[in-house]
Order: C-alpha cells, then sequence, then structure tokens
C-alpha cells in the first residue's frame, strides 16, 4: 500500500530540492525489494499464536530484513534534500512530513518485528498506533502531497498556499496528537477492538480524540481550497513548478492525446541542475519545453 507514496515521495523531492534524486537506480531496486521481501513476513502477526520457535525467528528476521530497503529510501530522500534549494510548498511539506512520519513507523515496526517485545504488545493499542502511522501518517499525508504538486496540471489552476499550509499544519499536528498517544496506552496494555476501557487508559484516550476531532477540522481547508481554487484559483500555466517530467511538456490540464507526437526520452529521470533536454524532440511544437539550467 505505502510504494505508490513513495514513488510520490521519490517525484516531489528533486523539484522542490532542484536536485536530481539521489541514487535513483538503487531507489528503484528498493521498490523491488520491499515487494519481495513484504511478501515473506505475515508470519510477524501471528508470533502469539501457537507458532514454532523456529518460524518465529525466521520470519523476525524478515521482518528485520524489509527494513533494509525501506532505510536506503530514506537516507535517498534525505540526500537528495540535503544541501538543496528547498522551496517549502505544501507539496513539499507534505512530503516531507509524511517521511518523518513513516521514519517513526519504521522504528516502531522494527520493535513490534521483534518477538519479545511483540509477544507483549500484541494485540495492544501500541499496534493500532504503529499501523496508523504507516497508513495514515505516511499514506495519506503523501496522497496529499500528490493531490497538491499535480493539483495545477490537473485543473489548470493554482491552489491557494496559504490554505494549503493550514491544511499541512493541522494535519501533521492531528496525526501525532491522534496516533502517538495509541502506543503509550499499548505499552500500558489496553487492548485493542474493546468497546470501553480502564480509567488508567483515559488520559491517553482523550488526547488520542482531541486529536481526532483536529484531523477532522484539517478536511475544511482543504476542501475549501480544492473547490475555490478549482473554480476562481490563478492560471497555473503548463509548468508552474519548472519540474522534469513528461507531463510537464503539455498543456494544463491536458488535451485527450497528452500530446501531438509520442515522445522519445534521451535523458535519465530527475536530473536537476545538468542542462539537459528530457527529449529529442519537443512533442508539442508550438507550446515552450522549459530546460533547467545548473543549480536552478
Amino acid at each position: 500500500m505505502v510504494l505508490p507514496v513513495f514513488g510520490v515521495f521519490s517525484e516531489v523531492f528533486p523539484v522542490y530540492a532542484r536536485k536530481p534524486l539521489f541514487g535513483y537506480r538503487v531507489v528503484a531496486v528498493s521498490s523491488i525489494l520491499i515487494s519481495v521481501i513484504s511478501a515473506l513476513v505475515w508470519v510477524h502477526h501471528m508470533y502469539a499464536s501457537a507458532t514454532p520457535p523456529w518460524m518465529r525467528i525466521l520470519f523476525m528476521a524478515t521482518t528485520m530484513a524489509v527494513s533494509v530497503p525501506t532505510g536506503i529510501k530514506i537516507f535517498a530522500w534525505t540526500a537528495t534534500i540535503w544541501g538543496g534549494k528547498l522551496r517549502l510548498t505544501t507539496a513539499m511539506l507534505f512530503a516531507l512530513g509524511g517521511m518523518v512520519n513513516f521514519l517513526f513507523a519504521g522504528i516502531t515496526g522494527i520493535m513490534l518485528g521483534s518477538v519479545p517485545l511483540d509477544i507483549n504488545l500484541n494485540n495492544t493499542y501500541f499496534v493500532v498506533g504503529h499501523f496508523h502511522y504507516v497508513i495514515y501518517g505516511t499514506i495519506v499525508l503523501g496522497i496529499y502531497a500528490a493531490l497538491y504538486h499535480w493539483f495545477p496540471k490537473i485543473t489548470g489552476r493554482m491552489y491557494y498556499e496559504g490554505l494549503g499550509k493550514l491544511h499541512f499544519a493541522l494535519t501533521f499536528l492531528g496525526t501525532a496528537l491522534t496516533f502517538v498517544p495509541m502506543h503509550f496506552a499499548g505499552f500500558l496494555g489496553m487492548p485493542r477492538r474493546v468497546a470501553s476501557y480502564d480509567p488508567e487508559f483515559a488520559y491517553w484516550n482523550v488526547l488520542a480524540s482531541l486529536g481526532g476531532f483536529l484531523l477532522g477540522i484539517s478536511t475544511l481547508p482543504f476542501i475549501l481550497n480544492m473547490v475555490s481554487s478549482w473554480i476562481l484559483g490563478e492560471k497555473a500555466g503548463n509548468n508552474p513548478w519548472k519540474a522534469i517530467g513528461l507531463e510537464w511538456l503539455t498543456t494544463s490540464p491536458p488535451p485527450v492525446e497528452n500530446f501531438e507526437e509520442i515522445p522519445t526520452v534521451i535523458a535519465p529521470p530527475y536530473r536537476y541542475g545538468t542542462n539537459e533536454s528530457i527529449v529529442a524532440v519537443n512533442p508539442n511544437p508550438d507550446r515552450v519545453q522549459v530546460e533547467v539550467s545548473p543549480g536552478a
């Protein structure tokens, strides 16, 4: 579920850092490794069942191993951002927030991949907190990053950055306030899938409830931004981000056929700052192709 969002991060970071994606080929291979290894970790959901010890150890090793290709991505994205000319647009903020949240989710995932810890934390709210830091903290924030990044291309209009950044602030804070307390409730032994709980868990549940309301409120500026921008937003132009990619070589929104002729790609992807043309011939001769100068 998270692999498409990893692709979004790899698309967004080079644009707003004005740098090539660090270790592009290794990042691409890491996605394949994640796909393969993640098919061999499913028993970690059943450590607390009658799983034989040898099987627990085997799947603990595979669960730990899947952190290697995901860690490669984190390092590559960090290296891409490092020293770049950052533009903290709403899309970039959501991508950064999603990466930070995934780093936290990855740490708690390694904890749950360890047999001794998982047996104690199994079926507690620690698992709920970890799971939702992946599903909401990473995937949903990544979806928001994609929506803001490609909104001008989809609609031909620019969104309002002020509303977008308000949306990000409320979402990031709401995510932390909702799901971090679940980890502490889990440490205390609160079981998941219960309709009521002991008073000792009340403090963390109240915090999580407040965070849930904040996440609900956070969708209001998003909806307002998307609807009003689509109707009244400033015209975006073909390539408002000065991005490198085939979709930015056509109009916003794109025509039905996308290109007047099939483009021939002659340069590697994400080549910001190299002054290389991405295609042999402009696939839309009547439109201006944006070339990125070194360091731009």
